[in-house]
């Protein structure tokens, strides 16, 4: 992913609204939150996104904003919003399902990660700023891949729900 797209996904949540699609505020808390190589491999493997989720997450955003990510939910709150923008894990997983994640996205992935768990001097030495550079691009190339781009796949398919409050 180049910075332009992790500016991107940081202007979108940044300027997010209660009728900003799904699927796109999903993408950006993704890229911004889950962009680490074992995270779309974990989420390949079980197609359960619930499994990226920590136990508690919080990173504050342009604008005032702060992103909080927990096992149940993930939550864009303060600023200018009047209530929190509310996510499950289901519409990341929903980001990732869309078609987009190829075998060669998740290949390098793999390989990124068993560089990372197999690094000769444990979590640090010679080499250890590569590993985490190659997991790095390896889960943003992913989230470049998985990005909503179409008018139809920004299409709220949820918008008779609304975005949870």
């Amino acid at each position: 992913m180049t910075t332009s797209h992790r500016t991107d996904a940081r202007t979108i949540l940044a300027t997010a609204t209660p009728t900003t699609h799904r699927p796109l505020l999903a993408w950006a808390v993704g890229a911004i939150a889950c962009a680490h190589a074992i995270d779309p491999l974990t989420y390949w493997r079980t197609r359960d996104a619930r499994q990226l989720a920590p136990d508690y997450l919080g990173m504050s955003l342009p604008a005032g904003r702060m992103l909080r990510l927990t096992k149940t939910r993930i939550e864009i709150t303060d600023g200018n919003l009047q209530q929190p923008l509310r996510l499950t894990w289901t519409d990341l997983g929903n980001v990732l399902d869309s078609g987009r994640l190829t075998d060669d996205l998740i290949h390098r992935c793999q390989q990124a990660v068993i560089a990372w768990r197999d690094h000769p001097g444990g979590f640090r030495g010679i080499g250890w700023n590569d590993v985490l550079d190659a997991c790095s691009h390896a889960g943003d190339a992913v989230w470049a891949a998985c990005r909503p781009t179409e008018p139809g796949e920004q299409l709220d398919l949820f918008g008779l729900a609304g975005i949870e409050s």
